[in-house]
C-alpha cells in the first residue's frame, strides 16, 4: 500500500466473494475457530452459500454439528448449498486456504468446476491430488491460487492465533516448520501481531473484518517498505 492509497484500499479492491470470505474468517477467529472461510457463488458472482471453520468454537449453536473435526469451511459451504434445480458446474468455490484432502474431495464430488483459494497450506493443502487418479482426472476442474495480496495476511492471522493458544510461542512442530519455509513473511507478520495484541484488541472491541484487514495489510506494507529500504 503506497502513501497515497486509502487505508482500506485492499478491502475495496476485493470482489464481494472475497469480502464475504474475510468477514467469515474474522467471525471464525473471534469464535476461537481456525480462521478459514469459504463461499459458493454462481457464474455471475452472486453468493449462494457460505461456510467457515467451526472446530473448537467459543460459542455453541443449537442444531449444528459444531466442534466436529470435519467442520471445515469448504465442507460447510458445500453442505449449505441448495442443489435443488441448480446446475453446479458453473458455480465457483472461493476459500481462504488451500483445501485439505477431505475438502478437495468434497469439492470434486460436488459437481463444481472452479476453485479459487487465497493462501497455500503447506501442511495439509491438497489441490495436487487433482489429476492423480483416473477418477480425479476425468472432470474439467480449474484451480486458481494463491492470491499474493491475501496469502501473507491470512497466514499471519492463523499464526497469531496459534501463538496465543500456545503460551505466546509459535509451536516448532512439522506444521509450522513448513509454514516458516513456505510463507515466512506471513509467519513473521503473525509474530508481530501477537506481540502487539492488535487483533485481540480489535476482537475485544468488536471491530469488523474491514478494520482487521486494514490493520494487518498496513503492517504488512510497512514491513515490505522496511525491507526495501535496508
Amino acid at each position: 500500500m503506497s502513501a497515497d492509497e486509502p487505508p482500506d484500499h485492499l478491502w475495496q479492491s476485493l470482489s464481494p466473494p472475497w469480502q464475504a470470505c474475510l468477514a467469515l474468517v474474522w467471525e471464525a477467529y473471534c469464535d476461537d475457530c481456525t480462521p478459514i472461510a469459504a463461499v459458493v457463488t454462481d457464474a455471475a458472482g452472486n453468493i449462494l452459500s457460505t461456510g467457515r471453520n467451526r472446530i473448537r468454537p467459543r460459542h455453541k449453536m443449537d442444531g449444528h454439528g459444531r466442534g466436529w473435526e470435519i467442520a471445515h469451511a469448504e465442507t460447510e459451504a458445500l453442505h449449505n448449498l441448495d442443489y435443488a434445480g441448480l446446475d453446479p458446474h458453473p458455480c465457483i468455490l472461493y476459500t481462504t486456504t488451500e483445501p485439505c484432502p477431505m475438502c478437495i474431495g468434497t469439492f470434486y464430488m460436488s459437481g463444481l468446476r472452479t476453485l479459487y483459494y487465497a493462501a497455500r497450506d503447506p501442511y495439509a493443502g491438497s489441490v495436487d491430488l487433482l489429476g492423480t487418479t483416473w477418477y480425479m482426472s476425468r472432470k474439467p476442474v480449474t484451480v486458481h491460487g494463491p492470491d499474493p495480496r491475501l496469502e501473507p495476511i491470512l497466514t499471519a492471522l492463523f499464526a497469531e492465533q496459534e501463538i496465543h493458544r500456545h503460551d505466546e510461542r509459535l509451536p516448532e512442530d512439522h506444521l509450522w516448520q513448513k509454514y516458516r519455509k513456505t510463507i515466512p513473511e506471513g509467519v513473521t507478520l503473525g509474530l508481530q501481531l501477537a506481540r502487539s495484541r492488535t487483533l485481540v484488541d480489535l476482537r475485544d472491541r468488536q471491530r469488523d473484518a474491514r478494520e482487521m484487514l486494514n490493520e494487518i495489510s498496513s503492517r504488512n506494507s510497512n514491513e515490505q517498505i522496511g525491507k526495501e529500504q535496508q
